[in-house]
């Protein structure tokens, strides 16, 4: 009923409204008219000899009246109009960072957000990212996640030891190293004997090997290829179900995801789903955000925003260290 009142109400100010701009055109003209007449007929009786300079004044006067009854009309016009509009609603704002990423075909790359304040476990939707790449400054170097493979470092490649590093010599590693950050996790927690392996050296690695792919980033081949020139068995996911995604977490596998436009990124993105939770929601390490990698995520979500590629193995891999042969759907 309220509404149905409203509605009435702004139909009957827009009448009133167009009224009364009909009404401003006639009174306008109607005292322009008025003091035209009366000055040109005194002008021509009392001095005929001087009638050019009164009509100029008057034209000056009429265009003062015309100015002063013009802006009275404009603030009573701009209070009619402010009647009409629809009073505003609150809504929850989630700010996304804006990523850059330029993925074009099989490359990809993806700019960088870092935050470290405090982020409380939640849904994906209630996500905070930080819409300046890098522009906390700072490292993570103390950073631990727990994964279904156990204690992981977290790299970003938008850390200060080496977020202008220029991957493949020309790319900084804060827009285009999401690939070698997201593996130098991996590789630096479980392998090489607990030597420290940044994302600058596997950078280096992807360039020598051909797996850089100059201001796209990295090139899909680069996960399955370095992964297994350290040790892991990387075997690609053709199901990429909820449900199948979950099983390969419970079973002690973390998974490589690439992401195509969605939550993560608004083209190309390489992270890892790292643990299934009790509540059936996963941990994430994105190489983009920390603050990404402190929430928990729903599974069907970021399934649902898998890049819709599929050369060397992508969009989804399963990683682990078992030297079984089993084949994963």
């Amino acid at each position: 009923m309220k509404d149905r009142t409203l509605k009435n109400q702004k139909k009957q100010i827009n009448k009133t409204l167009k009224q009364f701009q009909l009404a401003k055109t006639m009174i306008q003209l109607s005292i322009t008219g008025t003091v035209s007449v009366i000055t040109a007929s005194l002008s021509f009786y009392f001095c005929p000899g001087f009638s050019s300079q009164i009509i100029k004044d008057a034209r000056s006067a009429i265009s003062f009246v015309q100015t002063a009854s013009g802006q009275k009309f404009h603030e009573l016009e701009d209070f009619l109009k402010k009647q009409t509009q629809p009073e505003p609603k609150i809504q929850k704002q989630t700010e996304l960072s804006e990523d850059t990423s330029r993925t074009q075909g099989i490359p990809d790359t993806s700019s960088v957000t870092a935050n470290t304040s405090p982020v409380i476990l939640g849904k994906a939707e209630n996500l905070h990212m930080e819409a300046k790449p890098g522009s906390d400054g700072n490292s993570y170097d103390a950073a631990i996640l727990d994964t279904s493979m156990g204690p992981m470092y977290y790299y970003n490649q938008g850390d200060t030891r080496w977020s202008s590093y220029l991957y493949g010599g020309s790319d900084p590693m804060q827009q285009y190293g999401c690939g070698p950050t997201a593996a130098a996790m991996l590789i630096s927690s479980f392998t090489n004997d607990g030597e420290a392996i940044t994302p600058v050296t596997i950078a280096d690695w992807s360039s020598a090997n051909g797996y850089y792919a100059p201001q796209s980033g990295s090139y899909h081949s680069l996960i399955p290829s370095v992964l297994t020139a350290y040790g892991f068995q990387v075997e690609s996911v053709t199901d990429h179900s909820p449900q199948n995604a979950a099983s390969l977490l419970s079973s002690g596998h973390i998974l490589v995801a690439l992401m195509g436009k969605g939550s993560l990124t608004q083209n190309g993105h390489f992270v890892l789903i790292t643990k299934l939770l009790p509540d059936g929601n996963v941990s994430i390490a994105d190489p983009n955000s920390f603050a990404n990698s402190t929430c928990e995520w729903e599974l069907p979500l970021l399934m649902g925003e898998l890049k819709k590629v599929y050369d060397s193995g992508a969009p989804l891999w399963a990683v682990s260290m078992a030297a079984s042969n089993s084949s994963l759907s």
